[in-house]
């Protein structure tokens, strides 16, 4: 592998570690808790048998301390980072609207 790729590749890991890190046995992704974002999940998935659900308040609650812009960041670089937690990009870019997160501009 020629030298530029391999330290290209270096960076983009070292980019992805720098949203998420491993604190005292949590993961954190974009400054929230991964466990704090399940209230989140029933909105983000869709399965063949039902649609998405509308996202409750303590998804809600968790997106208003969550850095938006990082999981933006996440969704373009690393999309196979959504596909491997069961997260539909395009429902997870409408979350914030759905919050009604009127600050947020979207992805």
């Amino acid at each position: 592998m020629k030298p530029m790729k391999i330290i290209a590749m270096a960076a983009a890991m070292l980019s992805l570690l720098a949203r998420i890190s491993v604190a005292r046995g949590y993961i954190i992704i974009c400054n929230v808790n991964k466990d704090d974002l399940m209230p989140c999940m029933p909105a983000v998935t869709h399965f063949s048998v039902r649609p998405p659900a509308q996202p409750v308040q303590a998804c809600c609650s968790v997106l208003r301390t969550a850095n938006l812009t990082c999981f933006c960041e996440l969704e373009n670089k690393y999309p196979w980072l959504l596909y491997m937690f069961g997260i539909d990009p395009d429902l997870a870019k409408a979350l914030p609207g759905e919050c009604k997160l009127n600050s947020f501009t979207r992805c």
